[in-house]
């Protein structure tokens, strides 16, 4: 495999050619350096033309021979065609693992940024390295300093294949990481079930869960140089609060992934990636969804077993603990309605103390008959049982939070019990937690025989 770097021979993409030789060196890859006649529908003499092509072959030679005397092998091309269509299809052909560009080297109109760069970037199966400050990348490839890195951190595809390319990053050298999130309090939330603290933008509990899941979603991060979670909690662009982090912090990479959406979806959720590109003060690395790497098998540590305590319900309890494994927790789930007056926010989460005695009798009768679902193997098995009584104007709202405030791997839900309606309803809640939710969830039908 190779590094591909497209030149247009101006100062600016000249200094960033030497960044991305020192790249290719430091991962042990070729240097594929490429220029791109775009000669467009202006008509022009073969003449112009050849004349053209023998400068071009000249400035490509005399570049590539200043980049071999780094000790990287470098492969010169000459091609013609809509720079942005050849620069990925010969980044294809390849089998290149980055493509790399100077963000403001380009004179021709069509290399501007907003028009080839922009474009590789929506269009590139590989990551794009867009360079705007080549120098400290340099230096950290050539094993001169760590690399200050801010990295678009979320809950999407893309995201993890720009901590996946993070971690590459830090396997070949020192890299101190900020992974940063951006969040609407109110969503964080909805999102956990968490009631809002009166005057707090964001209660403890919800930063707290939140903190915790990104962290996971990092994973273990190779090579040396701190890592840490930001959180910005706010109601203005997650691009704009990465700009104004990464001035602040300045740092020399930002690493966004892009969903590289297209026409009236790219207009109407926005992009990130493009909007970072275009404001960001120092260099971007784009990552696509393509270049996620193979995901291991995942683990199974807390599995969320909602029930109504009807027949069906129960029977979905224990398939909850064969997929448990030794342990691992099951946490009994049971959604009550939320009291008359209860804030909106209070939804799904855990219930106050009993005000009577009849509220705690209750409430210890519906403990028992929970734990009575509880197999007897599971002890042997050293899996632990939680009981979680919540509140809940939608069960599948609650059943939804719960998986996320609790941070279970599965939800085990049979497809019908009761509901509070007729049983003509029956199987509404599997399917809205279907729907809603963003964790596997495992669907236990009914007998055939009921």
């Amino acid at each position: 495999m190779a590094i591909v770097f497209g030149t247009d021979f101006s100062e600016q993409a000249t200094v960033a050619a030497y960044a991305a030789a020192a790249l290719a060196h430091r991962g042990g890859e070729a240097l594929h350096l490429a220029h791109v006649l775009d000669f467009g529908s202006a008509g022009r003499s073969s003449a112009t033309e050849e004349t053209l092509r023998r400068e071009a072959t000249s400035r490509l030679e005399q570049q590539a021979v200043e980049l071999r005397r780094r000790e990287v092998p470098v492969t010169t091309h000459l091609l013609d065609g809509a720079p942005d269509e050849v620069l990925i299809e010969l980044a294809a052909q390849v089998h290149a693992p980055l493509l790399v560009l100077s963000h403001h080297g380009q004179r021709a109109p069509r290399w501007r940024i907003g028009s080839v760069v922009e474009r590789v970037v929506q269009s590139a199966r590989c990551p794009v390295l867009v360079l705007r400050s080549p120098h400290p990348i340099e230096a950290w490839a050539r094993g001169e300093r760590s690399l200050r890195v801010l990295l678009g951190l979320n809950f999407s595809t893309p995201s993890d294949a720009a901590v996946a390319w993070v971690r590459r990053m830090r396997a070949l050298g020192p890299c101190e990481v900020i992974a940063a999130h951006h969040y609407w309090g109110a969503d964080a939330h909805a999102r956990y079930g968490v009631p809002l603290h009166s005057g707090a933008e964001v209660a403890p509990e919800a930063e707290q869960a939140l903190r915790r899941d990104l962290t996971a979603r990092l994973g273990d991060m190779p090579g040396s140089g701190a890592v840490w979670v930001h959180l910005e909690p706010g109601l203005g662009r997650p691009s704009e609060a990465l700009v104004h982090l990464a001035r602040k912090e300045a740092v020399d990479l930002v690493v966004v992934g892009t969903h590289q959406r297209a026409g009236a979806s790219r207009w109407w959720h926005g992009s990130v990636s493009q909007r970072v590109l275009h404001e960001a003060p120092t260099s971007v690395l784009c990552v696509p969804t393509s270049a996620a790497s193979t995901r291991a098998i995942p683990h199974t540590r807390r599995v969320l077993a909602p029930t109504d305590l009807s027949e069906e319900g129960s029977e979905a309890v224990r398939y909850a603990y064969a997929l448990a494994p030794a342990g691992g927790t099951v946490h009994l789930l049971h959604v009550l309605p939320l009291p008359a007056g209860a804030p909106p926010m209070g939804t799904g989460y855990a219930l106050p103390e009993p005000s009577t005695a009849q509220e705690r009798s209750d409430r210890d009768q519906l403990t028992a008959e929970l734990r009575a679902l509880i197999p007897p193997e599971a002890t042997a098995r050293g899996i632990t049982t939680r009981v979680e009584l919540v509140t809940g104007r939608k069960v599948s709202e609650a059943i939804c939070q719960a998986a996320e405030r609790l941070d279970c791997d599965v939800i085990c839900l049979a497809t019908h019990g009761r509901s509070g309606l007729a049983r003509t309803l029956a199987g509404s809640v599997a399917q809205e937690v279907l729907l809603r939710g963003s964790r596997p969830v495992f669907i236990v039908r009914p007998s055939p025989n009921e």
